[in-house]
Protein backbone atom coordinates (compact mmCIF):
# COMPACT_ATOMS: atom_id res chain seq x y z
CA UNK A 1 0.00 0.00 0.00
CA UNK A 2 1.86 3.20 -1.01
CA UNK A 3 1.80 5.87 1.77
CA UNK A 4 -0.19 8.16 0.20
CA UNK A 5 -3.05 5.89 -0.14
CA UNK A 6 -2.44 4.83 3.31
CA UNK A 7 -2.37 8.62 4.97
CA UNK A 8 -5.83 9.14 3.03
CA UNK A 9 -7.04 6.38 4.15
CA UNK A 10 -5.98 7.30 7.85
CA UNK A 11 -7.12 11.10 7.47
CA UNK A 12 -10.48 9.30 6.22
CA UNK A 13 -11.39 7.15 9.40
CA UNK A 14 -10.05 9.95 11.46
CA UNK A 15 -12.48 12.05 10.25
CA UNK A 16 -15.24 9.48 10.57
CA UNK A 17 -14.06 9.10 14.26
CA UNK A 18 -13.81 12.97 14.78
CA UNK A 19 -17.06 13.71 16.42
CA UNK A 20 -17.62 17.09 19.10
CA UNK A 21 -18.40 15.66 22.42
CA UNK A 22 -20.36 18.40 23.45
CA UNK A 23 -23.24 18.45 20.24
CA UNK A 24 -26.10 18.21 21.70
CA UNK A 25 -29.68 16.18 20.64
CA UNK A 26 -32.12 19.23 20.13
CA UNK A 27 -36.00 18.09 21.52
CA UNK A 28 -38.97 19.72 20.56
CA UNK A 29 -40.71 18.84 23.87
CA UNK A 30 -40.23 19.48 27.55
CA UNK A 31 -39.48 15.70 28.71
CA UNK A 32 -38.31 12.18 27.37
CA UNK A 33 -38.92 9.71 30.18
CA UNK A 34 -36.49 6.57 29.64
CA UNK A 35 -37.67 3.08 30.52
CA UNK A 36 -35.22 0.25 31.12
CA UNK A 37 -35.03 -2.52 33.15
CA UNK A 38 -31.49 -1.60 34.24
CA UNK A 39 -30.37 2.00 35.08
CA UNK A 40 -27.63 3.41 33.89
CA UNK A 41 -24.83 3.26 36.59
CA UNK A 42 -23.67 -0.25 35.60
CA UNK A 43 -20.37 -1.44 34.45
CA UNK A 44 -21.85 -3.00 31.03
CA UNK A 45 -24.90 -3.27 28.74
CA UNK A 46 -27.23 -1.22 26.83
CA UNK A 47 -28.45 0.80 29.53
CA UNK A 48 -24.43 1.63 30.51
CA UNK A 49 -24.19 2.51 26.79
CA UNK A 50 -26.74 5.08 26.74
CA UNK A 51 -25.82 6.78 29.66
CA UNK A 52 -23.39 9.26 27.81
CA UNK A 53 -26.25 10.17 25.13
CA UNK A 54 -28.73 11.13 28.34
CA UNK A 55 -26.68 13.36 29.55
CA UNK A 56 -26.56 15.61 26.00
CA UNK A 57 -30.08 15.21 25.34
CA UNK A 58 -31.33 18.76 25.39
CA UNK A 59 -34.12 18.56 27.52
CA UNK A 60 -35.34 17.26 30.83
CA UNK A 61 -34.51 13.25 31.12
CA UNK A 62 -36.59 10.84 33.87
CA UNK A 63 -35.31 7.85 33.73
CA UNK A 64 -37.06 4.67 35.27
CA UNK A 65 -35.06 1.75 36.00
CA UNK A 66 -35.41 -0.96 38.54
CA UNK A 67 -31.70 -1.70 39.02
CA UNK A 68 -28.19 -0.11 38.46
CA UNK A 69 -28.57 3.56 40.39
CA UNK A 70 -26.50 6.26 37.92
CA UNK A 71 -23.17 6.97 39.54
CA UNK A 72 -22.48 10.02 41.80
CA UNK A 73 -21.34 11.73 38.48
CA UNK A 74 -24.03 11.34 36.14
CA UNK A 75 -25.19 14.87 36.32
CA UNK A 76 -27.81 17.31 34.27
CA UNK A 77 -26.80 17.94 31.04
CA UNK A 78 -27.11 21.46 31.73
CA UNK A 79 -24.46 21.71 34.41
CA UNK A 80 -20.92 23.29 33.49
CA UNK A 81 -21.46 23.51 29.43
CA UNK A 82 -21.91 27.73 29.99
CA UNK A 83 -25.69 27.76 29.65
CA UNK A 84 -27.62 28.52 32.89
CA UNK A 85 -27.45 26.24 36.03
CA UNK A 86 -30.32 23.62 37.07
CA UNK A 87 -31.37 26.08 39.69
CA UNK A 88 -31.45 29.42 37.42
CA UNK A 89 -33.49 27.23 34.83
CA UNK A 90 -35.69 25.67 37.16
CA UNK A 91 -36.35 29.14 38.79
CA UNK A 92 -37.24 30.71 35.27
CA UNK A 93 -39.18 27.47 33.92
CA UNK A 94 -41.01 24.40 35.63
CA UNK A 95 -39.81 22.50 32.30
CA UNK A 96 -35.88 23.32 32.75
CA UNK A 97 -33.20 21.31 31.47
CA UNK A 98 -31.68 18.19 33.72
CA UNK A 99 -31.94 14.79 34.38
CA UNK A 100 -33.98 12.64 37.62
CA UNK A 101 -33.64 8.84 38.39
CA UNK A 102 -36.78 7.14 39.70
CA UNK A 103 -36.07 3.60 40.71
CA UNK A 104 -39.90 2.59 41.95
CA UNK A 105 -40.15 0.34 45.27
CA UNK A 106 -41.51 -3.01 43.70
CA UNK A 107 -42.72 -6.58 46.09
CA UNK A 108 -39.98 -8.85 45.96
CA UNK A 109 -41.56 -11.80 45.03
CA UNK A 110 -42.67 -9.80 41.49
CA UNK A 111 -39.16 -8.96 41.09
CA UNK A 112 -38.00 -12.62 41.76
CA UNK A 113 -40.92 -14.02 39.01
CA UNK A 114 -39.94 -11.56 36.55
CA UNK A 115 -36.23 -12.10 36.83
CA UNK A 116 -36.89 -15.82 36.60
CA UNK A 117 -38.96 -15.67 33.48
CA UNK A 118 -36.86 -13.61 31.74
CA UNK A 119 -33.88 -15.31 32.41
CA UNK A 120 -35.51 -18.73 31.85
CA UNK A 121 -37.78 -18.59 29.44
CA UNK A 122 -37.79 -15.39 27.65
CA UNK A 123 -34.13 -14.63 26.94
CA UNK A 124 -33.47 -18.19 25.14
CA UNK A 125 -36.70 -18.02 23.24
CA UNK A 126 -35.63 -14.63 22.07
CA UNK A 127 -32.61 -15.66 20.89
CA UNK A 128 -33.80 -18.62 19.03
CA UNK A 129 -33.48 -21.56 21.94
CA UNK A 130 -36.87 -22.37 22.31
CA UNK A 131 -35.30 -25.99 23.76
CA UNK A 132 -34.07 -23.82 26.01
CA UNK A 133 -36.95 -22.28 27.31
CA UNK A 134 -39.13 -23.73 30.63
CA UNK A 135 -42.36 -22.00 30.59
CA UNK A 136 -43.78 -21.20 34.01
CA UNK A 137 -47.33 -19.80 34.62
CA UNK A 138 -46.41 -18.31 38.01
CA UNK A 139 -44.03 -16.34 36.89
CA UNK A 140 -45.64 -15.28 33.35
CA UNK A 141 -48.25 -13.82 35.74
CA UNK A 142 -45.34 -11.92 37.87
CA UNK A 143 -43.93 -10.75 34.85
CA UNK A 144 -47.23 -9.32 33.56
CA UNK A 145 -47.91 -7.71 37.20
CA UNK A 146 -44.39 -6.27 37.30
CA UNK A 147 -45.23 -4.62 34.16
CA UNK A 148 -48.27 -3.31 34.90
CA UNK A 149 -46.31 -1.90 38.18
CA UNK A 150 -43.68 -0.24 36.32
CA UNK A 151 -46.14 1.52 33.58
CA UNK A 152 -48.85 2.51 36.38
CA UNK A 153 -44.94 4.50 38.38
CA UNK A 154 -43.90 6.06 35.41
CA UNK A 155 -47.35 7.72 34.21
CA UNK A 156 -47.84 9.16 37.84
CA UNK A 157 -44.17 10.41 38.19
CA UNK A 158 -44.61 11.75 34.56
CA UNK A 159 -48.41 13.49 35.60
CA UNK A 160 -46.72 17.04 35.27
CA UNK A 161 -44.75 16.62 31.93
CA UNK A 162 -47.33 16.52 29.34
CA UNK A 163 -46.73 16.30 26.28
CA UNK A 164 -44.08 13.74 26.70
CA UNK A 165 -41.86 11.03 24.82
CA UNK A 166 -41.54 7.53 26.48
CA UNK A 167 -38.60 6.04 25.13
CA UNK A 168 -38.45 1.90 26.39
CA UNK A 169 -35.65 0.37 25.81
CA UNK A 170 -35.15 -4.24 25.39
CA UNK A 171 -37.80 -6.87 26.46
CA UNK A 172 -38.20 -7.35 30.11
CA UNK A 173 -40.37 -4.06 30.47
CA UNK A 174 -42.31 -4.74 27.14
CA UNK A 175 -45.68 -5.31 28.58
CA UNK A 176 -45.46 -1.63 30.37
CA UNK A 177 -46.34 -0.15 26.52
CA UNK A 178 -50.18 -1.86 26.76
CA UNK A 179 -50.96 0.79 29.49
CA UNK A 180 -48.66 3.98 29.09
CA UNK A 181 -49.79 3.88 24.94
CA UNK A 182 -53.31 4.13 25.69
CA UNK A 183 -52.69 7.32 27.64
CA UNK A 184 -53.06 10.48 26.11
CA UNK A 185 -50.13 13.08 25.54
CA UNK A 186 -47.99 10.73 25.38
CA UNK A 187 -45.84 9.69 22.31
CA UNK A 188 -44.21 6.35 22.77
CA UNK A 189 -41.41 4.52 21.29
CA UNK A 190 -39.36 0.98 21.94
CA UNK A 191 -35.71 -0.03 21.18
CA UNK A 192 -35.84 -3.67 20.54
CA UNK A 193 -32.26 -4.60 21.95
CA UNK A 194 -32.25 -8.33 21.43
CA UNK A 195 -32.76 -10.51 18.37
CA UNK A 196 -36.32 -11.27 17.41
CA UNK A 197 -36.97 -14.74 16.68
CA UNK A 198 -38.19 -16.17 13.25
CA UNK A 199 -42.80 -16.40 13.33
CA UNK A 200 -42.51 -20.36 13.27
CA UNK A 201 -40.58 -19.73 17.01
CA UNK A 202 -42.28 -16.71 18.65
CA UNK A 203 -45.91 -17.77 17.38
CA UNK A 204 -45.51 -21.46 18.37
CA UNK A 205 -44.94 -20.84 21.95
CA UNK A 206 -46.70 -18.61 25.37
CA UNK A 207 -46.38 -14.87 25.37
CA UNK A 208 -45.76 -14.47 21.14
CA UNK A 209 -48.83 -12.67 21.04
CA UNK A 210 -49.12 -10.56 23.73
CA UNK A 211 -45.22 -9.41 22.99
CA UNK A 212 -46.70 -8.91 19.72
CA UNK A 213 -49.51 -7.02 21.23
CA UNK A 214 -47.23 -4.65 22.87
CA UNK A 215 -44.66 -3.51 20.53
CA UNK A 216 -47.62 -2.52 18.06
CA UNK A 217 -48.86 0.06 20.83
CA UNK A 218 -45.50 2.08 19.97
CA UNK A 219 -45.44 4.58 16.96
CA UNK A 220 -42.01 3.45 16.26
CA UNK A 221 -40.54 0.06 17.53
CA UNK A 222 -36.36 -0.06 16.48
CA UNK A 223 -34.62 -3.11 15.46
CA UNK A 224 -30.90 -3.73 15.33
CA UNK A 225 -30.67 -5.24 11.85
CA UNK A 226 -33.53 -6.21 8.75
CA UNK A 227 -33.83 -9.84 9.71
CA UNK A 228 -35.45 -9.21 12.97
CA UNK A 229 -38.08 -6.35 11.83
CA UNK A 230 -39.05 -8.90 9.38
CA UNK A 231 -39.79 -11.50 11.58
CA UNK A 232 -41.74 -9.00 14.04
CA UNK A 233 -43.74 -8.62 10.69
CA UNK A 234 -44.10 -12.18 9.96
CA UNK A 235 -45.60 -12.56 13.53
CA UNK A 236 -47.91 -9.70 13.62
CA UNK A 237 -49.52 -10.73 10.65
CA UNK A 238 -49.84 -14.10 11.79
CA UNK A 239 -51.34 -13.11 15.01
CA UNK A 240 -53.64 -10.27 13.62
CA UNK A 241 -54.70 -11.06 10.09
CA UNK A 242 -56.24 -8.09 9.55
CA UNK A 243 -53.07 -5.50 9.54
CA UNK A 244 -52.41 -3.77 6.88
CA UNK A 245 -48.60 -4.08 6.53
CA UNK A 246 -46.48 -1.90 4.15
CA UNK A 247 -42.99 -4.22 3.68
CA UNK A 248 -41.24 -1.51 1.39
CA UNK A 249 -42.06 1.43 4.42
CA UNK A 250 -41.98 -1.42 7.50
CA UNK A 251 -45.32 -0.32 8.93
CA UNK A 252 -48.09 -1.81 10.06
CA UNK A 253 -51.62 0.27 10.03
CA UNK A 254 -54.64 -1.90 12.24
CA UNK A 255 -58.49 -1.73 11.23
CA UNK A 256 -58.78 1.74 13.78
CA UNK A 257 -55.74 3.26 11.04
CA UNK A 258 -53.32 3.16 14.08
CA UNK A 259 -49.86 3.02 12.57
CA UNK A 260 -46.50 1.32 13.78
CA UNK A 261 -43.50 2.37 12.05
CA UNK A 262 -40.36 0.06 12.00
CA UNK A 263 -36.86 1.48 11.55
CA UNK A 264 -33.64 -0.56 11.51
CA UNK A 265 -30.83 1.31 13.28
CA UNK A 266 -28.03 -0.42 14.95
CA UNK A 267 -26.90 0.91 18.56
CA UNK A 268 -24.10 3.27 17.68
CA UNK A 269 -21.66 3.90 21.12
CA UNK A 270 -20.11 7.03 22.20
CA UNK A 271 -16.82 6.89 19.98
CA UNK A 272 -14.93 9.92 21.66
CA UNK A 273 -15.55 8.29 25.41
CA UNK A 274 -13.70 5.18 24.39
CA UNK A 275 -11.09 7.22 22.64
CA UNK A 276 -10.49 9.01 25.63
CA UNK A 277 -10.77 5.61 28.09
CA UNK A 278 -7.62 3.94 25.41
CA UNK A 279 -5.32 7.14 26.41
CA UNK A 280 -5.76 7.57 30.15
CA UNK A 281 -5.64 3.49 30.27
CA UNK A 282 -2.38 3.28 27.77
CA UNK A 283 -0.14 2.84 30.96
CA UNK A 284 -2.34 0.14 32.48
CA UNK A 285 -2.62 -1.73 29.05
CA UNK A 286 1.24 -1.90 29.12
CA UNK A 287 1.75 -2.86 32.40
CA UNK A 288 -1.04 -6.28 32.25
CA UNK A 289 2.05 -7.89 30.14
CA UNK A 290 3.68 -8.13 33.81
CA UNK A 291 1.41 -7.85 35.84
CA UNK A 292 -0.52 -11.59 34.30
CA UNK A 293 2.94 -12.77 32.55
CA UNK A 294 1.83 -12.44 29.45
CA UNK A 295 2.81 -14.49 25.96
CA UNK A 296 3.60 -12.33 23.12
CA UNK A 297 0.25 -12.25 22.07
CA UNK A 298 -3.14 -12.06 23.31
CA UNK A 299 -6.31 -13.46 22.29
CA UNK A 300 -9.67 -11.71 24.28
CA UNK A 301 -12.99 -12.72 25.11
CA UNK A 302 -14.96 -10.12 27.08
CA UNK A 303 -18.68 -12.07 27.89
CA UNK A 304 -21.22 -11.98 30.27
CA UNK A 305 -21.62 -15.97 31.28
CA UNK A 306 -24.75 -16.53 29.05
CA UNK A 307 -25.13 -19.45 26.68
CA UNK A 308 -25.75 -17.10 23.94
CA UNK A 309 -22.71 -15.74 23.88
CA UNK A 310 -20.86 -18.90 23.11
CA UNK A 311 -17.78 -18.90 25.47
CA UNK A 312 -17.77 -22.91 25.54
CA UNK A 313 -18.07 -23.36 21.67
CA UNK A 314 -15.31 -20.62 21.37
CA UNK A 315 -13.12 -23.16 24.09
CA UNK A 316 -13.84 -25.64 21.81
CA UNK A 317 -12.31 -23.73 18.86
CA UNK A 318 -9.53 -22.87 20.97
CA UNK A 319 -8.92 -26.65 21.60
CA UNK A 320 -8.71 -27.46 17.87
CA UNK A 321 -6.07 -24.47 17.56
CA UNK A 322 -4.24 -25.68 20.64
CA UNK A 323 -4.27 -29.27 19.31
CA UNK A 324 -3.52 -28.33 15.22
CA UNK A 325 -0.51 -25.89 15.83
CA UNK A 326 1.56 -27.54 18.73
CA UNK A 327 4.36 -25.19 18.10
CA UNK A 328 2.08 -22.08 18.90
CA UNK A 329 2.04 -23.50 22.22
CA UNK A 330 3.50 -20.63 24.61
CA UNK A 331 3.35 -17.74 21.99
CA UNK A 332 -0.10 -16.62 23.20
CA UNK A 333 -2.60 -16.63 25.79
CA UNK A 334 -6.30 -16.37 25.62
CA UNK A 335 -7.68 -14.28 28.25
CA UNK A 336 -11.49 -14.79 29.20
CA UNK A 337 -13.45 -12.15 30.95
CA UNK A 338 -16.67 -13.41 32.68
CA UNK A 339 -19.01 -11.18 33.58
CA UNK A 340 -21.36 -13.08 36.54
CA UNK A 341 -25.09 -12.03 35.93
CA UNK A 342 -26.75 -10.76 38.88
CA UNK A 343 -28.70 -13.76 40.73
CA UNK A 344 -28.40 -15.85 37.73
CA UNK A 345 -30.78 -18.70 37.20
CA UNK A 346 -30.61 -22.41 37.32
CA UNK A 347 -29.45 -22.79 33.90
CA UNK A 348 -26.86 -20.01 34.37
CA UNK A 349 -25.11 -21.56 37.12
CA UNK A 350 -24.79 -24.46 35.48
CA UNK A 351 -23.36 -22.91 32.01
CA UNK A 352 -20.98 -20.96 34.21
CA UNK A 353 -19.72 -24.48 35.73
CA UNK A 354 -19.62 -25.80 32.46
CA UNK A 355 -17.53 -23.02 31.45
CA UNK A 356 -15.38 -22.98 34.37
CA UNK A 357 -14.79 -26.93 33.87
CA UNK A 358 -13.65 -26.50 30.22
CA UNK A 359 -11.29 -24.31 31.47
CA UNK A 360 -9.40 -26.09 33.68
CA UNK A 361 -9.88 -29.26 31.10
CA UNK A 362 -7.79 -27.18 28.78
CA UNK A 363 -5.74 -25.62 30.93
CA UNK A 364 -4.31 -29.27 32.51
CA UNK A 365 -4.07 -31.18 28.95
CA UNK A 366 -1.87 -28.13 27.29
CA UNK A 367 -0.03 -26.24 29.82
CA UNK A 368 3.91 -26.33 29.90
CA UNK A 369 6.00 -24.91 32.55
CA UNK A 370 5.06 -21.67 33.66
CA UNK A 371 2.80 -21.47 30.88
CA UNK A 372 -1.29 -22.54 30.50
CA UNK A 373 -3.12 -21.22 27.64
CA UNK A 374 -6.35 -19.84 29.42
CA UNK A 375 -5.96 -16.52 31.83
CA UNK A 376 -9.45 -16.82 33.50
CA UNK A 377 -10.66 -13.53 34.79
CA UNK A 378 -14.41 -13.57 36.33
CA UNK A 379 -15.76 -10.44 37.45
CA UNK A 380 -16.45 -6.81 36.12
CA UNK A 381 -14.56 -5.04 34.84
CA UNK A 382 -14.70 -0.96 34.77
CA UNK A 383 -14.21 0.79 31.58
CA UNK A 384 -10.70 1.73 31.86
CA UNK A 385 -9.86 -1.67 32.45
CA UNK A 386 -11.26 -3.06 29.84
CA UNK A 387 -9.80 -0.36 27.28
CA UNK A 388 -6.49 -1.27 28.45
CA UNK A 389 -6.97 -4.97 27.89
CA UNK A 390 -8.60 -3.95 24.83
CA UNK A 391 -5.33 -1.88 23.50
CA UNK A 392 -3.16 -5.43 24.85
CA UNK A 393 -5.33 -7.82 22.92
CA UNK A 394 -3.65 -8.98 19.48
CA UNK A 395 -6.98 -10.55 18.64
CA UNK A 396 -10.70 -9.74 20.02
CA UNK A 397 -12.77 -12.89 19.58
CA UNK A 398 -16.56 -12.25 19.70
CA UNK A 399 -18.76 -15.70 19.07
CA UNK A 400 -22.16 -15.23 20.21
CA UNK A 401 -24.07 -17.84 18.62
CA UNK A 402 -26.97 -15.71 18.95
CA UNK A 403 -26.87 -11.53 19.77
CA UNK A 404 -28.56 -8.90 19.12
CA UNK A 405 -25.83 -6.65 18.47
CA UNK A 406 -22.70 -6.66 20.81
CA UNK A 407 -21.43 -3.58 21.72
CA UNK A 408 -17.84 -5.07 22.82
CA UNK A 409 -16.71 -5.25 19.56
CA UNK A 410 -17.44 -2.04 18.73
CA UNK A 411 -15.78 -0.63 22.07
CA UNK A 412 -12.69 -2.39 21.02
CA UNK A 413 -12.19 -1.09 17.43
CA UNK A 414 -12.64 2.85 19.11
CA UNK A 415 -10.47 1.85 21.42
CA UNK A 416 -7.47 1.25 19.10
CA UNK A 417 -6.18 4.19 18.34
CA UNK A 418 -2.90 2.27 16.91
CA UNK A 419 -5.06 1.12 13.93
CA UNK A 420 -3.86 -2.58 14.58
CA UNK A 421 -5.05 -5.78 16.00
CA UNK A 422 -7.97 -8.22 14.78
CA UNK A 423 -11.30 -9.02 14.88
CA UNK A 424 -12.98 -12.44 15.12
CA UNK A 425 -16.60 -11.89 15.15
CA UNK A 426 -19.53 -14.57 14.92
CA UNK A 427 -21.34 -14.37 11.81
CA UNK A 428 -24.48 -14.30 14.41
CA UNK A 429 -24.28 -11.54 16.09
CA UNK A 430 -26.09 -8.94 14.68
CA UNK A 431 -22.87 -6.05 14.62
CA UNK A 432 -21.52 -8.19 12.23
CA UNK A 433 -23.78 -6.93 9.25
CA UNK A 434 -21.99 -3.29 10.16
CA UNK A 435 -18.03 -5.15 10.51
CA UNK A 436 -18.15 -7.32 8.16
CA UNK A 437 -15.82 -5.88 5.70
CA UNK A 438 -12.56 -5.30 8.53
CA UNK A 439 -13.31 -8.34 10.46
CA UNK A 440 -12.50 -12.34 9.92
CA UNK A 441 -16.30 -13.47 9.96
CA UNK A 442 -16.73 -17.38 11.39
CA UNK A 443 -19.44 -19.64 12.26
CA UNK A 444 -19.09 -19.68 16.38
CA UNK A 445 -20.19 -23.48 16.10
CA UNK A 446 -17.23 -24.53 13.45
CA UNK A 447 -14.76 -25.49 15.95
CA UNK A 448 -12.42 -26.04 13.23
CA UNK A 449 -13.33 -22.87 11.42
CA UNK A 450 -12.90 -20.62 14.59
CA UNK A 451 -9.58 -22.24 14.92
CA UNK A 452 -8.46 -21.30 11.41
CA UNK A 453 -10.10 -17.85 11.48
CA UNK A 454 -8.38 -17.46 15.21
CA UNK A 455 -5.10 -18.48 13.48
CA UNK A 456 -5.35 -15.99 10.51
CA UNK A 457 -5.79 -12.74 12.90
CA UNK A 458 -2.94 -13.85 15.00
CA UNK A 459 -0.35 -14.29 11.81
CA UNK A 460 -1.38 -11.43 9.83
CA UNK A 461 0.98 -8.52 9.04
CA UNK A 462 0.70 -5.65 10.59
CA UNK A 463 -0.47 -4.26 7.31
CA UNK A 464 -3.32 -6.47 6.61
CA UNK A 465 -4.04 -5.76 10.81
CA UNK A 466 -3.91 -2.02 9.95
CA UNK A 467 -6.22 -2.29 6.66
CA UNK A 468 -8.95 -4.41 8.27
CA UNK A 469 -9.35 -2.00 11.45
CA UNK A 470 -9.52 1.29 9.29
CA UNK A 471 -12.08 -0.41 8.01
CA UNK A 472 -13.42 -1.35 11.05
CA UNK A 473 -12.74 2.33 12.32
CA UNK A 474 -15.05 3.82 9.97
CA UNK A 475 -18.13 1.97 10.16
CA UNK A 476 -18.28 2.71 13.82
CA UNK A 477 -17.66 6.27 13.04
CA UNK A 478 -20.01 6.57 10.75
CA UNK A 479 -22.46 5.48 13.48
CA UNK A 480 -22.09 6.73 16.28
CA UNK A 481 -24.08 6.79 20.10
CA UNK A 482 -25.25 10.69 19.12
CA UNK A 483 -26.25 10.31 15.98
CA UNK A 484 -28.13 6.64 16.44
CA UNK A 485 -29.96 8.32 19.72
CA UNK A 486 -30.65 11.77 17.43
CA UNK A 487 -31.97 9.62 14.47
CA UNK A 488 -34.24 7.15 16.55
CA UNK A 489 -36.11 10.01 18.49
CA UNK A 490 -36.12 12.64 15.38
CA UNK A 491 -37.91 9.12 13.46
CA UNK A 492 -40.18 9.33 16.64
CA UNK A 493 -41.37 13.02 16.63
CA UNK A 494 -41.96 12.79 12.42
CA UNK A 495 -43.74 9.49 12.26
CA UNK A 496 -47.04 9.64 10.78
CA UNK A 497 -50.06 10.20 13.32
CA UNK A 498 -47.76 11.48 16.13
CA UNK A 499 -50.30 13.54 17.73
CA UNK A 500 -50.61 13.70 21.00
Amino acid sequence: MSSIVQSRMQARAQSALSVPQSEELELALPSVSVISYSGPGGVGGVPASLAPMVKRLNTRVNWYALTEQPQADFTPPSEGNGRLSVKQQKAQSPTYFGFSFHKPTLPERLMDGHRRFCQSYLSPLLHGFPERAIFDQEDWKSFKQLNELMASHCLIANSDSYPSLFWLHDYQLSLASMLIGSQAGILLSQFWHVPFPSAKIITAYPCGKELVEALLQNRLVGFHTKDYAENFMDAAQFFYPELEVDRLAMTLISERGKRTKLSVMPLGIDVPYWQNLARISKPYSEALAFKHDLAPQVILGVDRLESNKGILERLQGLKHLLSNKPEWHKRFHFVQIAQEVKEPSDELKEYTEAVERKIAIINNEFAKENWSPIIYIKGSLNHEELAAWYQKASVLSVNSTADGLNLVAKEFVAAREDEQGALVLSKNAGVSRELSHGAYLVDPNDAAGLSSQLFNALTADAEENHRRMLSLRHAIGWNQLHSWAQGFLRETLTTEENKF
